[in-house]
C-alpha cells in the first residue's frame, strides 16, 4: 500500500504535476503547491536507506545531473534500496534506470547516515550507501526523463563550485579523498 500525504495539512490527497520541468505535488484539499509530500509505503520509516554511485571517467571527472524532482541540485545517480534489496544491487539499478549506464564493479566508498537530506517522500534524514565505480571512456549517457534533463561531467572542485544537492556536497565535501582514489 502507498499512501501520500500533504505535508502541510496531513490529507490524503496529493495530486503530481509537471511545471516548468519539475516534479512537484498539489493538495486538493488545502491547495498547497510543494516540492514533496509523505510517502508512506508499508511502513513509515522516518529515515529512508539510499544507494547512489559516484561515476568516474579517466581523466579524473564523474557524472553529475541537475534534478528535475526535489531536491533540485546536480547529484549523482541515487535513489531508494527497496525493500529487501541489497544496497549494491540498488546502486547499480539506479545507475542503469536514471543514466542507461551499467556498472562493471562498485567499490563501496561509504554507508552513513545524512541528517538534514531531504527527499520528495517526506524523509528529512536517509543513510546513503556511497559507491563509485570508473568508466573506461566518456560514455553516453541517457538520463531518465522524470528524474533529470542535463548531465555533465565534472571535476569535485567543479562541482563543489555548482549547486549541489545536500547529500551530494555532504559526500563530495567528506569523502573527496576515497572518491579520487
Amino acid at each position: 500500500m502507498r499512501h501520500e500525504y500533504c505535508l502541510n495539512c496531513d490529507a490524503e490527497t496529493v495530486e503530481w504535476f509537471t511545471e516548468t520541468g519539475r516534479s512537484r505535488c498539489r493538495c486538493t484539499t488545502c491547495g498547497e503547491i510543494a516540492d514533496r509530500c509523505l510517502v508512506v509505503d508499508g511502513a513509515l520509516r522516518l529515515w529512508h536507506e539510499t544507494a547512489g554511485v559516484f561515476v568516474r571517467d579517466p581523466s579524473g571527472r564523474f557524472l553529475f545531473f541537475n534534478r528535475i524532482a526535489f531536491p533540485f541540485a546536480l547529484t549523482v545517480p541515487a535513489g531508494h534500496v527497496e525493500r529487501g534489496e541489497v544496497p549494491e544491487v540498488s546502486a547499480a539499478r539506479e545507475l542503469q534506470e536514471e543514466t542507461g549506464l551499467q556498472a562493471l564493479s562498485l567499490s563501496l566508498v561509504a554507508t552513513e547516515p545524512i541528517d538534514g537530506d531531504q527527499c520528495r517522500r517526506g524523509a528529512d534524514g536517509h543513510v546513503w550507501h556511497t559507491y563509485v565505480t570508473s568508466v573506461g571512456t566518456e560514455p553516453p549517457v541517457a538520463l531518465d526523463e522524470g528524474e533529470g534533463d542535463v548531465y555533465q561531467w565534472l571535476t569535485l572542485d567543479e562541482a563543489l563550485d555548482e549547486p549541489l544537492t545536500f547529500a551530494t556536497r555532504f559526500l563530495v565535501e567528506r569523502h573527496r579523498s576515497r572518491l579520487v582514489s
